[in-house]
Order: C-alpha cells, then structure tokens, then sequence
C-alpha cells in the first residue's frame, strides 16, 4: 500500500530515489507534508517580511481605498428605482479607473514579493541566506514578466469558471505552481512550466493541491468573514468617520492574521515544486537555490534552463 493516500494507488510513488534527507525534495507525501512545515519553521521570519511589506501592506491599501471609496455618507432609502440607489452608492468613473490602476500595481508588486519570497525559502533550505534588499531585488528583476503571466492566468481562470466552472477550477490546480517555476526556471514559460509540472503526477499533485487551496480559501472566508462582521459594528455604533478610522484598523489587523496561512502555502508550493521536479530529474535544495541565482552548484550542476545549461546536467568532472 502507498504512502502516499491521495488518489496513487499503485502509480509509482513513493519511488525509493530518496532517503529523506533532502528540506524541500521529497517523494511521499508524508515526506511533502513535513518539508512544507519545515520551511515555515525554517524561513517564516524572512519569507513572512518580505510578503508583510510586498503583499499585506499593499492589498490592506488597496482594500483600504476600495471601502472608502464605496462608502457613502448619505442615507439612502432603497426603493423600486434601483437607478437612483446605485447612482447613489456608484463611485464614479475617476475612483473606477484609480481603483483599477491600483489594482494591477498591488498585482504586479505582490507577484515580485512572492518570487522573491520562495527565492528567500529555497535559498535558506540550502543553508544560504538571502537578505530583504536581495530577496525584492530577485522579485522585481522578474516580475515585470511574470505579472503578464499572472495577467494571462486570471483571464484563464476566469474564463474556465464562466463557460463550465470545471474548467475554471482545473486551471486554478493547474496554474498553482507558476511562482516556483518562474523562480527557478527563468527561460521557460511559467504558465506551460506549471501545467506540465501538475499535469506529469495528475492525482496525487491534486491531492496535495487541493489541501493548500483548502486551507487559503477558509483562512480567507473566516478571517474576511470577521473583518465584515466587525465592520459592520463599527458603522452601527459610531460616527461615520470614526467607524472609518476603526474599519482601516481592522483591515490591518486581519490582513496580518493572513500573513500565517500565507506562510505555508506558499511553503506547500515550493515542496510541491520541488517533489514534481524531483520525479524526474536529479535536484536538491542546493541545485534549485543555484537555478534561482544562475550560478553552479556544487558538482557542477546548474539545472536546465539556466545560463550554459540548455539541456540535461553536464556530469559532475
């Protein structure tokens, strides 16, 4: 009987070419479940800095401007003329466009953090280190790109849940490994990277899957859940400006308490990154962290795609 218990009865895993040894490497998913906890232990101070700074702070602006400009000041009865009602609570043409502007930054700015971010975990699982400075440097250097790639995933996703919902959940599982392939595979498409990559193990890597998207969407719909409620509270009781002031307040608070499950999806993507490499090809934390910077790792292997190494391994001299 496998180790593995989602959905790979008899497909080959685990496949013995491990010893455990490896931080991020792993080839069952007890193996893939420790290793994720273990990057949280490992990198939840650096990893969880860089996306304070380049995801939370941004998205708790954005959400920020979003509820004020939505509020209204005014009372507004709801009548039959629903015209008049969303004349009333529309924001406007210029708020629109502003709102949207800022939208596409927080979404260009969070993906750098986050490439950034796994740079940071891959190179700490390898026994280096990676400072802030260096970490949003790596980030920003690809993310230019892979925002355009993040640009063409929504639309995919979007489009899939419109025409057939399946299609729009498929893309979710088979688009959710694009971070960690734009990081160590920097001269290959991180949209077809990550469909191969999820596609190559179908069921056990939806296993897996589905876990780190369960856990993001509760940790979301509660901690959101809460943020409403209290909202909510702030603008029964108090003035309106001061129910303002109380409802940024705790859009900062609740953006934090995100940060947590953040962490460790992110984590659970790497390892999972890692593991589906690992099926076929020869890797390590140290051979991945050097990938990310383009440089030999010991034994004189780089990876495919990188700078001197369009193909397979060269042989260790």
């Amino acid at each position: 009987m496998s180790d593995d218990p989602y959905w790979n009865p008899g497909a080959g895993e685990p496949s013995g070419r491990f010893s455990g040894g490896d931080p991020l490497v792993t080839d069952t998913f007890e193996g893939w479940w420790h290793a994720s906890l273990d990057v949280v232990q490992r990198s939840w101070r650096s990893v969880g800095l860089v996306l304070l700074i380049g995801v939370v702070l941004p998205r708790w602006v954005l959400g920020a401007f979003n509820n004020n400009a939505r509020t209204t000041h005014k009372e507004v009865v709801v009548t039959e003329d629903w015209g008049a009602w969303v004349r009333e609570y529309s924001p406007g043409i210029a708020v629109g466009i502003i709102g949207a502007v800022l939208g596409l930054a927080v979404l260009y700015v969070s993906g750098s953090a986050v490439l950034g971010a796994v740079r940071t975990a891959a190179a700490e699982a390898a026994g280096g280190f990676l400072s802030l400075g260096e970490a949003f440097k790596f980030g920003f250097g690809r993310g230019g790109r892979f925002f355009l790639w993040l640009l063409l995933a929504w639309v995919t996703v979007v489009v899939g849940l419109v025409l057939c919902v399946l299609p729009g959940l498929w893309a979710i599982f088979a688009l959710s490994l694009m971070a960690p392939a734009a990081v160590f595979e920097a001269r290959r498409s991180p949209y077809a990277r990550s469909i191969q990559l999820t596609n190559s193990a179908f069921w056990p890597a939806l296993g897996r899957i589905v876990i780190v998207v369960l856990v993001a969407v509760a940790a979301n719909l509660v901690i959101s859940l809460v943020g409403l409620l209290l909202a909510g509270i702030w603008h029964g009781i108090f003035a309106p400006w001061l129910a303002g002031v109380l409802t940024v307040l705790t859009e900062a608070v609740m953006a934090l308490l995100l940060l947590v499950p953040m962490i460790w999806v992110l984590a659970a993507s790497l390892c999972t990154y890692a593991w589906l490499r690992g099926r076929s090809e020869s890797v390590s934390a140290t051979s991945l962290s050097a990938e990310a910077a383009g440089v030999a790792a010991p034994g004189g292997y780089t990876g495919p795609g990188e700078p001197g190494h369009p193909g397979s391994p060269s042989p260790t001299p």
